[in-house]
């Protein structure tokens, strides 16, 4: 009995043993590392707008998700969207010598040409976001294009908001554009786009300057919209080339006693500041142009570039105009909200 028992208790020592192996075998097994991503080793640097700015956040969640997911190194630097800083960053980036920079158009053709040509001889692919620069694009086989069609863009929206409020958008009415970028022919394409479309239907159209830092610092555009209306009371439509300042508009028109509605407001980009401003009646229309895949996009055009030799994409981003009602029925509220639309 004794001896049955002893093999018995043998036997279950054998398989416990044999289990405690297996186990330990699994879990202390060498792992094999994970799998290479295509874009290991690689270097893209990113000129960005500003830090803080909500156009700019979805800019940089875009470009850092590609560079994520491809293995990039990404270097993302802000400008405070002044084109003489983005000129300082892309001589800085090509000192880097990175494989790849994204660069937007705002400094025009003249400041980027002679830098595009010093990337290209050190073998540094450059691509362009947000600010298009044709002639660029058509020298350099890697150049490629990821942003809205800026002109048509803007004519696009004005031609929906002559449309939508036909009743007020009528010839002699005055309006007016506030763009920190009148001087700059390339960044001005699409509040040009705007001041066409209404000077075609015969509206009064007035310009109205503000500096380029109200794009990243939004607040300090409220002087510029008060002494605006002050002077001009009877201007039934303001539009706003930006997308900070967009954003900004509710609080524009509530510190100087508007009310939603009062004065037909129009702009770009959906950001958590337009969709407050739309469901809360001071924002009419917004074009959205999809910064996020600006970002996204610019850093998979380079990639593709350099390790496929592909040439670059142009891919226009934006052209759908939303208004309060389309905003519900699509419910990408939570998506603003995240950074992706």
């Amino acid at each position: 009995m004794e001896r049955k028992v002893s093999l018995s208790i043998f036997i279950v020592a054998i398989i416990v043993t044999a289990i405690v192996a297996g186990v330990a075998g699994y879990f202390l097994r060498p792992v094999p590392p994970p799998p290479k991503k295509p874009g290991e080793g690689m270097v893209i640097y990113w000129i960005g707008g500003a830090a803080g700015d909500p156009f700019d956040a979805r800019l940089y969640k875009g470009a850092k998700d590609a560079a994520d997911l491809l293995g990039i190194k990404l270097v993302y630097v802000h400008t405070g969207w002044d084109p003489d800083k983005m000129v300082a960053e892309f001589k800085r980036a090509i000192a880097a010598h990175p494989d790849g920079i994204v660069v937007m158009g705002h400094p025009g053709y003249e400041a980027l040409t002679p830098l595009f040509e010093e990337a290209a001889k050190k073998g540094i692919l450059v691509t362009l976001a947000n600010v298009d620069i044709p002639e660029l694009r058509k020298k350099y086989w890697f150049c490629g294009y990821v942003g809205q069609n800026l002109y048509q863009s803007g004519y696009i929206l004005a031609k929906t908001a002559l449309e939508k409020f036909k009743d007020r958008l009528k010839p002699g009415a005055r309006v007016a554009i506030f763009s920190g970028s009148w001087e700059q022919p390339a960044r001005a394409l699409r509040a040009r786009g705007v001041e066409d479309a209404f000077k075609e239907a015969g509206l009064i159209v007035d310009r109205v300057s503000h500096p380029p830092s109200v794009y990243g610092s939004p607040a300090e555009g409220l002087p510029y919209v008060a002494g605006y209306l002050a002077k001009h009371p009877d201007c039934v439509l303001i539009c706003f080339d930006g997308g900070g300042t967009t954003a900004a508009a509710a609080d524009y028109l509530k510190a100087i006693g508007k009310k939603p509605g009062e004065i037909i407001v129009i702009g770009f980009d959906l950001t958590p500041g337009s969709i407050k401003g739309l469901k809360e009646g001071y924002v009419q229309l917004v074009i959205d142009q999809q910064p996020y895949l600006q970002g996204f996009l610019t850093v998979l055009n380079l990639f593709l570039s350099k390790k496929y030799k592909m040439l670059g994409l142009y891919i226009d981003t934006g052209g759908f105009v939303i208004d309060k009602e389309l905003l519900e029925k699509l419910g990408i509220e939570k998506l603003v909200e995240q950074g992706y639309r």
